[in-house]
This record gives structure tokens, C-alpha cells and sequence, in this order.
């Protein structure tokens, strides 16, 4: 038996301890669905599940998890898939479908929503030959899955979508519109705006902000992006959306008003990356066809620059800065860490709260405003001009940056 002075000690350490949203009396386990690709070493169905199965880490601090693995479906499971081995070992149900892994008895009647939450985390990357993929992408058509079973069994669940919404623009919208219209909780996006930054940027007084990245746009641009906004927000209490969008790729470094669109720090940012070669990646010969530089517009007056330049630096780092009003500029980013990819700690804190809240800790609007962003960014790219488009004035409340 304990005595009542050690009681008190043990209770006091587990609320320490407790995500946001998770009280000292919460002992149960939210039990969430993973409607993923497949669940092999180091995917993110692994990164984050295997930390809703056996706690996380964010930075020094340790934490039990209270979300657990109810079922999991594999839409196209790889040869190295470990869903079954993982599911003797841990004991959630492998279902072959989006029903029987939402569904206490699919074939019933009367079935019941058998899980607390729903994580999608299929693989839907942009199309490398053109914009978008056709309407209606697999992720709309499994978001719709998800959406027609809660309605069915009357009942709503925080569902969380893992990186872009889907990628084509109009099913984009269209997911968050259904979930608003269902009053299904919604939150979306990647692990890069929750991941603190090694080298922070200021944030006060925007007037260009810039975020490059070392990978492929395809590949990268939402994260990238995704970072850009989390910074972004900082210059005010609402974010207003975008106005105009453009892609000018290599001619970035001839434009006659580059130091309008951060030139200054941009050269900056590139000089302080670790370099793939001993080339200064500050010249654009040499930096390849595939280097992307989308200049966004956004409403309020504020301009951003978007880059993804592959050959000039390692993927693994992304690099942060702005000019400010002032006249001044800030530098800054972060070096994402390799196997275990501890950085995705911080994910699954904010998704402990969301699930146990049933409140987005970060407005699925930031994520739609991303998600365009990226595909309309590639639009413009292939049509050589300007994009202009209403759908972008996304407003919503910023979000500030947890101490």
C-alpha cells in the first residue's frame, strides 16, 4: 500500500507530466484509427504512431502518451510493411478497410464508431509533370469515407490529416468544407511549424519573409511552406490569405526589385547553409532546372519568398529569415534530426491535445492557405505568369508560439 504522502508526490509528477488538454484524472486512452500508405521503419505512420504507442520526447521532457493505436489500414502496403508484426506486439486490430478500422462491426445493422480519433496519413505527394492531380484525389475520396461514417453513426471524432490537405486545389477546399458543414473537428499540416528552431529568426516588424529548403519541390514544398506560414503569422494577430502568387524560379537573382522581395537576407540564409559543394550557392548558375522561387503577396501588404533549391544545400536543413521594416534583416532555421526523428515529439504533443481537446491547436485554415500556396505556386510555374486567385484570401486567427 502506498502511504498518503507518497500518493500525493506520484500525482503531482503525472499531472507534470500531462500534454496539454490531459488532466492528472485522465487515465483512459484515446484510441485512434491510422489510415496510412503503410506503417514501415521511419514512415510517418511509424514516427508518429510508435510514439502514440509508447510515449514521445520534446527537447529534455519525457512524456506517456495518452493515445494509443486502435486499428490500422493500409491502403498500399510495401513489401517491408510491418502493420502485422507491430499489431502482435501491441495488440490494435489491422482492418481492411477505412470502415472496419472506424467500425465496432461494419456488417452490423447498427454499427457504432469504435475509435476516439481518426489519423490520415496516405501518400499523396504533387504530380511532377503538371499542377494537381485529377479531382477527386485518394485523399478526398477516404476524408469522404471518414465523413460519411460519422454521419451515419451520428458521432463526430477529431480527424488529423499528416502534411497537405490533398493535392488538387478544389478537393482541398472541398475536405474542409464538409468537415465545417459536419462539425468534425479538423487539423491538418506537417511536423515543421511545431518543431522549434536551432537558430530562431525575429519575428516583429515582417516585411519579407523567406524560408528555403534543400529538397525537391514536390517533396518539400509543403513543409516548407507550412514553416513559412507558422513564421508568417507572427506579424499580427490575424492572417488575411494571399493575394498574388509567382514563380520565377533562377531569375530570382536578375530581378531589378530583388531586394524588395528579401534579396539581402536571402543571400544571407544561402551563405550560412551547409553546402553541398564548395560552389557559392548564392550564384544561380550551376543551382539546376528544378530550383523553385515562388514570391507570395499576401493581402495585408506583406510579401514572402519560397524556395526550394536542391543542389545548393542538404535537405535536412531549412533556413528562416526576413527583412523588417527597420531596414534591418534576421537569419535563422534548424537542421532536422535523423533516425529516431525525435523533432516529431513535438507533433504528437500538439496531436495529444487535439485528440483529447477535440480542439485544433492550430486552425486547419493555416493548412489550407499552405496547401494552395504550394499547388497554385506550381501552377504558375507551368504557366509561366501570375496567379490571382480569391479562393486564397484565407482569414483566421494566428497562432501564437507555445513558451
Amino acid at each position: 500500500m502506498i502511504a498518503p504522502r507518497r500518493w500525493f508526490w506520484l500525482i503531482l509528477v503525472l499531472f507534470a507530466a500531462a500534454p496539454p488538454g490531459v488532466t492528472s484524472g485522465q487515465t483512459a486512452l484515446k484510441r485512434i484509427a491510422f489510415i496510412v500508405e503503410s506503417w514501415y521503419q521511419y514512415s510517418h505512420a511509424d514516427v508518429i504512431g510508435t510514439r502514440f504507442l509508447e510515449g514521445y520526447r520534446t527537447g529534455d521532457k519525457s512524456y506517456p502518451s495518452p493515445l494509443t493505436v486502435a486499428s490500422v489500414y493500409t491502403d498500399a502496403p510495401r513489401p517491408n510493411d510491418q502493420t502485422r508484426m507491430l499489431a502482435a506486439r501491441y495488440g490494435f486490430r489491422v482492418a481492411t478497410s477505412v470502415a472496419e478500422a472506424l467500425l465496432d462491426d461494419p456488417r452490423s445493422a447498427r454499427p457504432r464508431l469504435a475509435v476516439d480519433g481518426v489519423l490520415i496519413a496516405t501518400r499523396e505527394d504533387l504530380p511532377r509533370d503538371r499542377a494537381q492531380l485529377p479531382s477527386p484525389t485518394p485523399r478526398l475520396q477516404v476524408m469522404r469515407d471518414v465523413l460519411k461514417i460519422m454521419d451515419q453513426t451520428g458521432t463526430r471524432v477529431p480527424v488529423f490529416i499528416d502534411r497537405m490537405l490533398a493535392a488538387n486545389w478544389a478537393d482541398s477546399q472541398a475536405m474542409v468544407a464538409e468537415a465545417t458543414r459536419l462539425g468534425v473537428p479538423l487539423m491538418a499540416g506537417s511536423v515543421l511549424p511545431y518543431t522549434p528552431l536551432d537558430r530562431p529568426a525575429k519575428t516583429t516588424g515582417i516585411e519579407v519573409g523567406i524560408v528555403i529548403s534543400g529538397g525537391p519541390y514536390w517533396a518539400w514544398a509543403h513543409h516548407a511552406a507550412e514553416l513559412l506560414q507558422g513564421f508568417m503569422e507572427q506579424r499580427g494577430a490575424r492572417e488575411t490569405g494571399v493575394s498574388v502568387i509567382r514563380e520565377v524560379g533562377r531569375s530570382y537573382w536578375s530581378m531589378p526589385d530583388r531586394d524588395r522581395w528579401g534579396g539581402r537576407a536571402f543571400d544571407a540564409l544561402l551563405a550560412s547553409a551547409r553546402r553541398k559543394s564548395s560552389r557559392s550557392p548564392a550564384v544561380p548558375e550551376g543551382l539546376g532546372p528544378e530550383t523553385y522561387v515562388v514570391l507570395i503577396q499576401y493581402v495585408d501588404g506583406a510579401r514572402a519568398v519560397l524556395a526550394l533549391v536542391p543542389r545548393a544545400f542538404d535537405e535536412a536543413e531549412m533556413l528562416v529569415g526576413a527583412q523588417h521594416t527597420a531596414g534591418t534583416m534576421s537569419t535563422g532555421g534548424l537542421i532536422l534530426q535523423g533516425p529516431p526523428f525525435d523533432h516529431f515529439g513535438h507533433l504528437v504533443h500538439a496531436l495529444a491535445g487535439f485528440y483529447t481537446t477535440g480542439r485544433p491547436v492550430v486552425p486547419v485554415e493555416r493548412t489550407l492557405l499552405t496547401t494552395g500556396i504550394v499547388i497554385l505556386g506550381q501552377e504558375a510555374r507551368l504557366s509561366g505568369g501570375p496567379i490571382s486567385s480569391p479562393s486564397l484570401a484565407i482569414s483566421y486567427a494566428a497562432t501564437r508560439p507555445r513558451p
